[in-house]
């Protein structure tokens, strides 16, 4: 592919932006046949250029300002979307909810409007790097440095956007554009369309994979098509994300999408110390508890996901702390510890001492084995404390104390029956 000049005609390779000859813009040339007419056009104070990416909403293009230069891209609807009210909805509040937001983590949109001939168009920061998405289809798992770096600076910025009582609602690697830099990725989330106001302030959005958002990443209570949607959704996905960089594989896979929303709501992917090679251990109880069935049993902020994470790979301190290191010192600071050991099957923290005159027992972890009807679980610690009655311990005596019983009677009832 190439640019030509647009005052002389002369042509450069696709890397040249502006023409030697006399230092107006360059034009892509697109391959035989291939015709795009809002190359070459303006779109509000920027000149379309070049083409980036097309996809089923939109086509994203390359801009320049028309005098200052400025790079950007211009995201602009297909004419068929920009026809659906809902889709026109999303991509407006993809535009304010990122401005409103204005941290470096998110990505930076400069305009919004419409074309000439009635076309919606979001001018944003022009991003070089690539995709989570991609990287991860490419490459497989990723390596601990790089993952500690990325949920750290999500968590970062989704905390932020969550204070605003902003949730994202459909995260995705394809939504997580890596930046790269000297010191390594630096995050900018994309696609603010589906967001939702805990005090909604617009209308509300109703399309499947608007509200929704993807089916692999979509939270037990979206399947369902729950209306209370909060930040607790938002740490599902940042969590089958994290399993996602861990493993190289997708946490709730099938053929179809009723086959992928039966096992978000009935299933727990395999833990990724099985599937990741050196992963630690105890980020099997962080993904369990990221990813909940019951959402009040999941972490309360996609801090709290990645902070999981940082201890469960033996580092000190706060991930807000990590997102801002370079991946060479995080990498040393990885290489310098030991990750702690994995805890007891089931118990996902220790007990507090016990009171005097009462009785504590760790029990099974919500989600892997069903808690006794005697129990009541502490959200705090994932914990259980007795109700009155019968300890742990003492119920299991007793059950094997039936069961021997059991056992005396049915040896005596067999005795006389052969007499």
């Amino acid at each position: 592919m190439s640019r030509k000049c647009a005052i002389c005609g002369t042509s450069f390779p696709d890397s040249v932006a502006f023409c030697g000859n006399d230092g107006n813009l360059t034009i892509q040339e697109l391959g035989p046949g291939a015709t795009d007419a809002r190359l070459g056009a303006a779109v509000g104070e920027y000149v379309v250029v070049a083409q980036i990416a097309d996809g089923a909403m939109g086509r994203v293009y390359e801009g320049r300002h028309a005098k200052t230069k400025q790079r950007v891209a211009i995201k602009i609807l297909h004419p068929d979307v920009a026809q659906d009210a809902v889709a026109v909805e999303r991509f407006k509040r993809e535009a304010d909810t990122a401005r409103e937001l204005e941290h470096p983590n998110v990505v930076k949109i400069i305009d919004f409007g419409q074309t000439e001939d009635g076309s919606h168009f979001m001018t944003m920061e022009y991003l070089e790097g690539e995709e989570l998405g991609h990287l991860v289809r490419r490459d497989g798992a990723m390596a601990q440095a790089r993952i500690v770096r990325i949920i750290s600076q999500l968590a970062v910025a989704l905390d932020h956007a969550h204070s605003f009582g902003v949730i994202h609602r459909d995260l995705k690697p394809d939504n997580v554009f890596l930046v790269q830099s000297d010191a390594g990725d630096i995050v900018r989330i994309l696609d603010f369309g589906s967001v939702k106001l805990q005090v909604e302030t617009g209308a509300k959005l109703t399309a499947f994979g608007t509200t929704l958002g993807s089916p692999y990443y979509m939270s037990p209570e979206q399947a369902m098509g729950k209306q209370d949607v909060d930040s607790r959704t938002d740490v599902f996905a940042c969590t089958a994300i994290l399993y996602e960089m861990l493993t190289g594989k997708i946490a709730f896979e099938g053929p179809n999408v009723a086959q992928i929303l039966m096992k978000i709501m009935n299933e727990q992917p395999t833990g990724p110390s099985l599937l990741g090679k050196g992963v630690p251990a105890g980020l099997d109880d962080v993904i369990d508890k990221g990813l909940r069935k019951d959402k009040s049993r999941r972490y309360g902020s996609v801090g709290a996901l990645a902070d999981g994470a940082v201890r469960a790979f033996g580092l000190s301190g706060a991930s807000v702390d990590w997102a801002k290191k370079p991946q060479v010192e995080i990498a040393a600071a990885l290489g310098a510890t030991t990750p702690p050991p994995p805890r007891p099957f089931g118990v996902e923290s220790l007990p507090p001492p016990p009171k005097t005159g009462t009785a504590t027992a760790r029990i099974p972890m919500a989600g892997r084995v069903p808690q006794p009807a005697s129990m009541t679980s502490n959200e705090d610690d994932g914990l259980a404390s007795p109700k009155k009655g019968l300890s742990p311990l003492a119920m299991v005596g007793l059950a094997v104390g039936v069961l021997m019983v059991l056992g005396v009677l049915g040896s005596v009832a067999a005795f006389f029956a052969l007499r």
